[in-house]
């Protein structure tokens, strides 16, 4: 049985440029968006168009064209000098301007309602921005915690948090170390070595869920599939005394069998 993680953790209207004609097809519109999630994980150090094409499993010559498309659109930017692909401003000003709040009557939404309601307890919703967890939206239940600060709108490094330590999690642990030494400072002045997150990330790839307890808080938290968000995690945070270790796996299970998805 696994063990309790040691860590708790405005704008005018988008302008689009000019774009040539696009490729038909419910397939090449697969295609495009595979580039697009293959470019977003790899936004740091960029992709070649020949990397590109081999991690997407399309010739070179359906990449390019619709790496061009795209980069025409402005969801791509191309280096001048190394021709590595990145994602463009487009891509990421789009991102950003749905990030006030999901759809009200979205599945996650409803379901977050229903298990805020199931457990009394805050339910929070993470994405990731880059190298931190975002909290998009939080559902309260019966049970507040007035001086939980994990409110809706703020972010904080990936692993200090059951979700953004759930989201981490998924990353590899080379990924995981880089992402470390990235913010070395902010984590040892919170006292987090790389050993504890570490740790942590192991305990969640056991468990399937992020468990934390400590300051009299304590919570779960859960990487929703990649089928259903490709970068969220769903959250459970209460008075330790309500959530004790037992109740915590008993969170985790229900979160899973909630959003494990369709």
């Amino acid at each position: 049985m696994c063990t309790p993680n040691p860590i708790l953790p405005t704008g005018s209207p988008l302008r689009m440029p000019a774009k040539p004609s696009t490729p038909n097809g419910v397939q090449s519109l697969t295609r495009a968006f595979a580039l697009l999630e293959l470019l977003a994980e790899h936004h740091e150090t960029g992709l070649t168009l020949q990397d590109l094409a081999i991690k997407a499993g399309i010739d070179r010559t359906t990449a390019h064209r619709m790496a061009r498309f795209l980069e025409a659109a402005g969801y791509i930017e191309r280096e001048p000098a190394s021709k590595r692909l990145h994602l463009g401003t487009t891509a990421m000003s789009l991102g950003l301007r749905a990030m006030n709040r999901p759809p009200p009557g979205s599945v996650l939404v409803t379901r977050m309602k229903a298990l805020a309601r199931l457990t009394g307890d805050a339910v929070f919703l993470i994405v990731r921005i880059g190298d931190h967890g975002h909290c998009l939206h939080t559902e309260e239940g019966s049970h507040r915690i007035k001086s939980f600060h994990m409110l809706t709108g703020s972010s904080r490094l990936l692993g200090q948090g059951t979700g953004s330590m759930a989201l981490l999690a998924r990353l590899g642990n080379d990924a995981v170390r880089a992402h470390y030494e990235r913010h070395r400072a902010e984590y040892e002045a919170g006292g987090l070595s790389l050993m504890k997150l570490m740790r942590g990330v192991e305990r969640c790839r056991a468990c399937g869920y992020a468990l934390a307890g400590a300051d009299g808080v304590a919570g779960v938290g859960y990487a929703l599939p990649m089928a259903m968000h490709a970068e969220a995690a769903i959250s459970i945070v209460s008075a330790a005394s309500r959530m004790p270790v037992a109740r915590r796996h008993e969170m985790g299970q229900i979160i899973g069998g909630m959003f494990a998805g369709d």
